[in-house]
Parts: structure tokens; C-alpha cells; sequence
């Protein structure tokens, strides 16, 4: 019951995520499959061949989907060499995980009925004729296609039984033992790495820039090199806490007496659940229960939710206020009172009231804080709304005597700066105060302008400067210093490239030239959020002594060469194994998946093949 709205949209959208990553492939490389006896192929993933025909189509249907989404942009992404890229590797990707899927399927006997098979085959549109299922129509398909009917049926249900396993996964608790093991052993796998960085900044002089660079840089990048429009501005601001007052005990005593009904404290319920998933086992612990066994203990036994089964059935106290509609439909009004079966989500739920406390009023001394704050607040709030209708009255009728209303009320105008967008005043960044400055119709208007939390502010744009370009000279030092340092990473990355493949080869030469040195050794976990987490849990484990090496640059910080020096997996007590399965049978469905695919690559043999241009 305590997680129940989260499981429910969890189901909901890992639900889509699998069906699009597995059903346009159902839909989509049918006839793409039954040529991979070709000699031309993309991958093999243990032994079994992924066509180029194949990924051929895959491609062209992704890039169809791309066109549709994005567009004219589209046209402009497909000259760029890194989009291009990003296409192959996803849907080779992808390709693969149904191949995996397909493996997996087979390997754990999870198949589909036959029948089912051929009512989806006397179904189908495509072998209709006069809306009736048509003999000839479907043995013609199998001949134009090179299959015979028992190579289609075998075709369809690979590709069903993968859906299947899909929606097995998505619709239940479904999570194979073996699956289980893989996850705990994923997520307690760590990774002892060490750490050695390479400084670019020596490099940077190294680079040599002529002025042809520096010009073509200018002027494919115009577009950074204008001084933004800026902005200068007079302004008050109004806080409600700029309004001191104070009060007295007699109006306190007054208040309090005036607003007793507010002093009293709520009534609070504690409950314990029975959560359980058959209408007959709720009928028999309902039976256990009125023969007066305990409530707790057939909680702790019985009961299928995962928190509050180890407290006993304990869910907590409940204001009176806030008491779900399920334990309202119990309507339960005295302790130890137990609750007929009550539908709860396709399951059932048995109900004890355990505590009642009261409502009680409470005393002067325990509020006289609370009330004294209250008055102030009031009073404040008077006077805040007071000069704010002072303020918008003589805007609007008498300007010339905005001056004098402020000194009069001990409110003065700040001056800023000149700012521009990406630098304004942090107590102008406001959204509904940059509307106004950045409106060119408004410039020598007064606004004043009322926010939420009880602040406001008087706006005056004094003065404007518009968006200029910068001249060449101006900029060129920094323009040299940007393209040096491009280079500088450039050639940072070649040496660092370099060092690693000496490292593989035992060779420390280049790596000493450079006084480099690894630091101490840190240990990674799956779960970490340092940004190289996913490098380092995507590199192959070291073996035979060799070790892994991989590279890392965060932005245009100095490059980090990582040395994976050791895998090993923490041992997780029996205690903390339970309470992981059990959360992954009821709310980790997208893991199960995930770690699925996860540990089926890692255990599986894929070699990939040069793909050419499509």
C-alpha cells in the first residue's frame, strides 16, 4: 500500500520504454532476418548474425522517425558526422539487445503457444481476402519470401516470445532467480581504480595560431562576439520584514480568547495493516484474527507490503485530517478495533486501529510565541499594504511626490551598475522584474510591481545601451588563446592516448617524461555519482594480469588517464539480499530489465564488423 502510486506509473512508462525498444522490432526486421546467411554482416552475438540488410532497414526506418520529429532541423543534423555516428551505434544497439532478448527467451523456455501463432497468422490483413483468411494468399506471401510455413511460424515466435518476456517483466513481480543474483551481484560489484592527470596548460603556448585561424574564427563565431545590450536601473525594494512592530500581553489574551478554536491540538490515529493478495487468505486471517491471534505476528508473516510487514502491520499515527479513504471505509472508532475486508488495488486489506489521542486545547504559555508572532505579522502586513497603496496612488496621480514619500517612510533608491542579461543584479534576477527592464517599449516608465512572499519593487530603466560588435583587434588575444587551448586538448589527448598504449605494452617511458604518477587507490561503486562512474563500470575486467586503462575529461579541465586495478564484489549480508529482492519483485521493474541486458553482454560474445556508409 505505501508505494502503490509510484509502482503504478512506474509499470506505466517502463512499459512503453520496453515496448518501443522491442516492438518496432517485432514490427520492423521480420523480413530483414531471414537473410542472415548473407555474407555482409554488422555483428555476431554468439555465433548468430546480424545482417547489413538488416541494419540497413533499421536505419532507414530511424531516420524516417528522425524526419518527423525534427523536422528541417533534421536535414542539417544528418551532414553532421557525430549524428550520423550516434545513429549506427543506437540502433546496432539496439539490434543486438533483440538478438540477446531472443537468446534469453530461448535459453529460459519461455515460449508461446502455437495456436496463438496461427490465430495471429488467420488474422492478419495481409492474408485476407474479402475480410476472410485467404490459403493461397499466405502460401504466395511464403514463396515470394523463400520461407516455408514451419520457417515463418519459428520467425513469429521468436519475435513474440521476446514481447512476451517483456510483458512478463512490465505486468508482474516476474524475476527469475538466476536474474535476482545477477542483480545483487551487480550492484555490489565495486572497482578499485587509481587516478593520474594530465595538465594541457604547458601546451598551450606550445600551439602556434596565424591570423587566418584567428579571422575564420571571428567570423563563423560573430555571434559571441557582441557586447550584449545594458542595462542601468534605479530601484526600491519593499520587504514585508522592513516593517518592525510590536504588541502586548493584554492583546495577545485578547487574540487568544477571540481564536481558541485555533489552539486545539488535532486527534491522531494509529493503524496497522494486513496487506494481502487473495480474497481467501484474507477470509482465513480474518478467521485467525476474530479467534484472537496476533495481529502483529500474522502482519510480520503474512503480510505482502514490503515496509510495513516488518514494523508488525505498524503504518504510524494519522491526523484525523489526513487519514487515507480505504482506513476511512473501515470506520473504525475505538482501539483494537479490527476492520471487515477491505478491496485495496487488486488486493485486500485488513485494518486494526491501535491508539486514539484526543483532541486537546492548548494552554496560553504553550501558544504565547505563536500568537505574538501572528499579531506582528498582522500588523505589518497593515502597514506593508499601506505604502504599497501609497506608492502605486502617487505613480499613477502625482510622480513628483514619490520622493518625498519614501524619505518620509525611510525607503531609498539603490542604483545599479551596468548589467546585461547574463548579468543581472541577484536581487533583480526575478522573472516578472526582467520582463519589465527587458522591455525596450517601457524604458523611462516608473513600474511598480507587487510579488509573491510579501516584497515589491519600484523599477526605473535609467539608461540603455544597445547589442555592438566587437572589432577584430579587440577580441583577437582571446580568440588566440581559445583555439591555442583547443589545440593544447588536442594534443594533450594524442599523449595521453600514447601513454595508455605504452602502459598495455608494460612501458612506463612516456609516463615518467610527463612526472606523472597514479594517485591512491579509490573504490567505485555502481551507484556513485561521480561523472566517470559510467566509464569506469563500462570497461572490461582486467585478466591474466593485464591492466584496463580508459580516459576522461571533464569539460575543458585537465585529462584524467584511469587505471581499473581491481573488481571484486562486497558481500552482502542475507538481511540486506531479502530486503533488495523484495523491493525488485515490487518496484524495480526498469532494473530487472536493465541488469538483464546488462548481464547478458557481459556474458555473451559479440564481435562487431565495420559498418559502411548506409
Amino acid at each position: 500500500m505505501t508505494k502503490y502510486l509510484k509502482l503504478r506509473s512506474t509499470h506505466i512508462i517502463v512499459k512503453c520504454i520496453l515496448g518501443i525498444i522491442i516492438l518496432s522490432l517485432i514490427l520492423t526486421t521480420i523480413n530483414s532476418y531471414m537473410y542472415q546467411d548473407s555474407e555482409k554482416y554488422v555483428a555476431t552475438v554468439n555465433g548468430e548474425k546480424i545482417s547489413l540488410n538488416t541494419f540497413q532497414n533499421m536505419y532507414s526506418i530511424e531516420q524516417e522517425r528522425y524526419k518527423k520529429i525534427l523536422g528541417e532541423r533534421y536535414f542539417q543534423l544528418i551532414k553532421n558526422k557525430k549524428f550520423i555516428k550516434e545513429s549506427y551505434n543506437y540502433i546496432l544497439s539496439q539490434l543486438i539487445n533483440n538478438v540477446l532478448l531472443e537468446q534469453y527467451v530461448k535459453k529460459n523456455k519461455l515460449e508461446v503457444d502455437d495456436n496463438k501463432i496461427k490465430e495471429i497468422i488467420k488474422n492478419s490483413n495481409l492474408f485476407k481476402n474479402n475480410n476472410v483468411f485467404d490459403k493461397g494468399k499466405y502460401f504466395n506471401y511464403l514463396s515470394s519470401i523463400n520461407l516455408r510455413h514451419d520457417e515463418y511460424i519459428n520467425l513469429i515466435k521468436k519475435k513474440l516470445n521476446t514481447e512476451a518476456l517483456v510483458n512478463t517483466i512490465s505486468d508482474s513481480s516476474f524475476i527469475l532467480q538466476e536474474e535476482k543474483e545477477n542483480i545483487i551481484r551487480l550492484l555490489s560489484e565495486k572497482r578499485m581504480i587509481k587516478k593520474a592527470f594530465l595538465n594541457f596548460d604547458f601546451l598551450i603556448e606550445q600551439q602556434n595560431v596565424n591570423d587566418l585561424e584567428l579571422q575564420n574564427y571571428f567570423y563563423k563565431y560573430k555571434k559571441n562576439f557582441y557586447t550584449p545590450e545594458q542595462f542601468k536601473v534605479d530601484f526600491v525594494q519593499i520587504k514585508l520584514n522592513k516593517f518592525r512592530t510590536t504588541c502586548n500581553k493584554k492583546e495577545i489574551i485578547q487574540w487568544y480568547i477571540k481564536n481558541i478554536k485555533k489552539y486545539f491540538t488535532k486527534e491522531k490515529r494509529k493503524f496497522s495493516i494486513i496487506q494481502i493478495k487473495s480474497k481467501n487468505d484474507a477470509l482465513s486471517i480474518l478467521s485467525e484474527l476474530h479467534n484472537n491471534k496476533s495481529f502483529s505476528s500474522i502482519a510480520k508473516d503474512k503480510s505482502v507490503d514490503p515496509i510495513s510487514s516488518k514494523k508488525g502491520g505498524d503504518i504510524g499515527w494519522i491526523d484525523i485530517d489526513s487519514i487515507p479513504s480505504e482506513i476511512k471505509t473501515a470506520n473504525l472508532n475505538h482501539e483494537n478495533q479490527i476492520s471487515d475486508i477491505i478491496p485495496f488495488q487488486n488486493q485486500f486489506l485488513i485494518i486494526k486501529l491501535d491508539k486514539i489521542i484526543q483532541s486537546n486545547q492548548k494552554k496560553l504559555s504553550e501558544v504565547y510565541n505563536n500568537i505574538k508572532k501572528e499579531i506582528q505579522t498582522k500588523k505589518s502586513l497593515h502597514l506593508y499594504h499601506t505604502i504599497q497603496k501609497k506608492i502605486s496612488d502617487v505613480i499613477k496621480h502625482n510622480p513628483n511626490e514619490l520622493n518625498k514619500i519614501l524619505k518620509k517612510n525611510n525607503i531609498f533608491l539603490q542604483n545599479t551598475d551596468w548589467f546585461d542579461k547574463n548579468s543581472i543584479p541577484r536581487i533583480l534576477n526575478i522573472s516578472d522584474i526582467k520582463k519589465i527592464i527587458f522591455n525596450k517599449k517601457e524604458k523611462s516608465h516608473l513600474h511598480f510591481i507587487a510579488l509573491k512572499n510579501n516584497q515589491s519593487f519600484l523599477i526605473k530603466v535609467k539608461g540603455f545601451k544597445n547589442k555592438k560588435m566587437q572589432i577584430f583587434n579587440d577580441v583577437k588575444e582571446k580568440i588566440k588563446h581559445k583555439l591555442k587551448t583547443l589545440k593544447a586538448i588536442e594534443a594533450a589527448k594524442k599523449i595521453s592516448k600514447k601513454i595508455i598504449l605504452e602502459l598495455k605494452q608494460g612501458s612506463k617511458n612516456l609516463f615518467k617524461k610527463y612526472n606523472l604518477h597514479f594517485n591512491n587507490s579509490e573504490i567505485i561503486s555502481r551507484y556513485d555519482t561521480n561523472p566517470m562512474t559510467s566509464i569506469i563500470f563500462s570497461l572490461p575486467h582486467p585478466k591474466n594480469g593485464n591492466k584496463t586503462y580508459a580516459l576522461y575529461q571533464h569539460k575543458n579541465k585537465k585529462i584524467t588517464i584511469i587505471l581499473l586495478d581491481k573488481v571484486y564484489n562486497k558481500n552482502f549480508s542475507e538481511k540486506e539480499k531479502s530486503i533488495i529482492s523484495d523491493y525488485l519483485e515490487k518496484n524495480c521493474i526498469e532494473t530487472i530489465f536493465n541488469s538483464i541486458l546488462q548481464n547478458l553482454h557481459e556474458t555473451s560474445i559479440i564481435k562487431y564488423e565495420k559498418i559502411e556508409a548506409i
